[in-house]
């Protein structure tokens, strides 16, 4: 199979409407539709779901054990997929936007080592929250996954935000919000949707308590991002800059010797 640009992670079930109109906005909007994928995860007893198809989308089923973690579920959707860069999405989601994948990868093409969380504006939350982020494969892969398994339903974006907040504040501001890019979240709280089942969130204290748990570890990988981007930009430095440094060590190491 040819790899993909971008792979849309996507968690879902019992959502069939919701799931053809994202489709139909997404096929609509991006200049080039061939370039991307759509990982679903779909309950093994739900059937409906899982004969969804769309004509003009490559889409990859993992059909499995049904009430997995949300965590769990969108690291297993990101190991099956191919993509350059990977978002996480929502079945309840409207790609306005056109060309919305060639913005994600033109924000992207701004960072040549690919240490971005990319957003876009989704009507209800806007700048405050990425809550369809973007990262590139890179990223994935230096933080050992899309996202911590062990949460059930809420704060998968909330960590990764906090990740990149937390990069930001040791000096490397990698967070990138396009407020004319538009992936409209039609959740019930906003008055956009009837409340249904998948709504109804289990497992939120233990969620919260995941969130608080893993701060160091947050940390740590803002750290450890930190040091890869900065060992990038030294690597790059133009040859006549890293002489210059040398050869300032040499000058200063030769007052010792006179």
């Amino acid at each position: 199979m040819s790899r993909s640009e971008i792979s849309l992670l996507l968690p879902t079930r019992g959502r069939v409407q919701m799931l053809q109109r994202l489709f139909d906005s997404l096929v609509a909007t991006a200049d080039g539709i061939e370039t991307v994928e759509v990982i679903l995860y779909i309950d093994e007893d739900d059937m409906a779901t899982q004969a969804v198809d769309h004509p003009m989308l490559r889409l990859v089923r993992l059909v499995k054990p049904p009430r997995q973690p949300m965590g769990r579920m969108n690291q297993q959707c990101y190991e099956a997929s191919t993509g350059r860069y990977v978002m996480l999405i929502n079945d309840d989601v409207v790609a306005r936007t056109r060309g919305w994948d060639r913005r994600i990868k033109d924000s992207f093409g701004k960072f040549p080592d690919e240490i971005a969380l990319v957003y876009g504006n989704d009507l209800y939350q806007g700048e405050a929250l990425s809550t369809m982020p973007v990262l590139s494969r890179r990223v994935c892969e230096l933080i050992g996954g899309v996202c911590p398994q062990g949460y059930h339903n809420t704060y998968i974006d909330l960590h990764l935000f906090d990740l990149f907040k937390k990069l930001a504040k040791l000096g490397q501001r990698r967070l990138v919000y396009h407020g004319d890019l538009i992936f409209e979240h039609l959740h019930h709280e906003a008055g956009k949707a009837s409340l249904d089942a998948t709504y109804v969130k289990a497992n939120e204290e233990s969620d919260d308590r995941l969130f608080i748990n893993l701060e160091e570890e947050r940390w740590k990988q803002a750290r450890m991002l930190k040091r890869h981007i900065e060992s990038l930009q030294t690597e790059s430095a133009p040859p006549t800059t890293r002489r210059s440094v040398g050869a300032r060590f040499k000058q200063l190491f030769s007052y010792g010797k006179s």
